[in-house]
């Protein structure tokens, strides 16, 4: 059995995205307190992600800009840099965050170094498994990966779930919520829209990383709806492929004005604690860690009820969720659509009335928010 001490001095590489999701910034977190702990710890990425500590090593992985090659090969470019840090630094133990590409890439140098020379912790974030798992293309790799892992962890019990009802994976899934530093992310000293004169602008914030799931069409169509009821302003923290097209709606729907889109940020707390509201409008959300960064800040939050986010808001919700019918459209209002047009549109009527609702009634607002701080720290 492995003493203290020697548990102390473990390297650990954490493999994850660089971008602003909430992935990226749970693996950043994690490699602070590990290293806090005496952990020698190394971040892998193909980009030093905004959030890392820089007293924490960064190790990037070269990926080959080849014209033959359609897609540059990631995997086996991050393969071999794993193999690399095993060989170079000793480390045995990687922590990948998503199974695809980075469990998968693990799994490939071990076989590199002749096999049982690694240890994988696989954390499921909820995409690898809802998009990705879903897909016949990777669904297999996916499944096979987490057969291989040393460990598997899901961010929620919806997420765990899923992974057994989806991927077919009947190993233990240990559920490990995400955290938020309360540090970092308290209530700040801002005045609320309660305590402001009735007529000023409400402050909205909204963090993404603007892809499809993140459904930032939708957001903009209730946004839209909620600006014949009052006036607000919204932070649209984050980029993404989906970014120019939720512009251009905003553009269209007239309220371009309202939005400001303030592309990544390495502290997305100096806009929470600012905030009125939180505001989100995701297909799916295994967990949801910019609304628990949101509820620690005491920001009410409203969107749909997908996922995980039940289990972060609790009951009683430090919000509004609203429950989504089947048949909601995924592609938008306007063009081809995939689902009913009626329902769609009522559901966005639906998110902009209970956003309204929080927005106008100062006992509603008072007491969503007073539950958001102490429901960060127990989830």
């Amino acid at each position: 059995m492995p003493t203290d001490d020697s548990m102390r001095r473990e390297p650990v590489a954490i493999l994850c995205y660089p971008t602003i999701g909430g992935s990226g910034r749970i693996a950043c977190q994690l490699a602070k307190g590990l290293a806090a702990r005496g952990h020698d710890v190394r971040v892998v990425s193909y980009e030093e992600p905004v959030f890392l500590d820089p007293a924490i090593r960064f190790e990037r992985v070269a990926v080959l800009d080849y014209p033959l090659l359609k897609y540059p090969p990631y995997d086996q470019a991050l393969a071999a840099r794993i193999c690399e840090l095993h060989e170079e630094h000793g480390i045995r133990l990687f922590h990948a965050h998503y199974a695809i590409p980075h469990a998968v890439a693990v799994l490939l140098a071990d076989a590199m170094l002749g096999g049982n020379r690694l240890r994988l912790v696989t954390t499921l974030h909820g995409t690898d498994i809802s998009v990705v798992g879903r897909d016949p293309a990777y669904r297999r790799a996916v499944q096979w990966a987490l057969e291989r892992s040393d460990a598997v962890t899901a961010v929620s019990a919806s997420l765990a779930a899923q992974t057994r009802s989806e991927i077919g994976f009947d190993g233990s899934i240990e559920v490990v919520p995400n955290f938020v530093d309360t540090e970092v992310f308290d209530p700040g000293i801002g005045p609320r829209w309660v305590d402001r004169p009735f007529d000023e602008p409400r402050r909205l914030v909204h963090l993404s990383t603007f892809r499809p799931v993140k459904r930032a069409w939708l957001l903009v169509e209730a946004l839209a709806e909620l600006a014949k009821v009052l006036p607000f302003a919204v932070d649209m923290v984050g980029t993404g492929p989906d970014l120019d097209s939720a512009r251009a709606l905003a553009h269209e729907r007239g309220i371009e004005d309202r939005l400001r889109f303030v592309g990544s940020e390495a502290n997305p707390a100096r806009y929470l604690q600012g905030a009125d509201l939180f505001v989100f409008a995701s297909a799916t959300e295994s967990f949801g860690l910019g609304i628990l960064e949101a509820l620690a800040c005491g920001v009410p939050v409203v969107g749909p009820a997908v996922g995980g986010v039940p289990e972060v808001l609790g009951r009683p919700e430090a919000g509004i969720l609203v429950d989504e019918p089947p048949d909601v459209g995924k592609l938008g209002l306007d063009g081809a659509i995939a689902g009913d047009v009626s329902a769609t549109e009522a559901f966005v009527r639906s998110i902009a009335s209970a956003m309204a609702e929080l927005l106008l009634d100062p006992d509603a607002y008072r007491a969503a928010a007073a539950r958001g701080p102490a429901r960060a720290t127990e989830v």
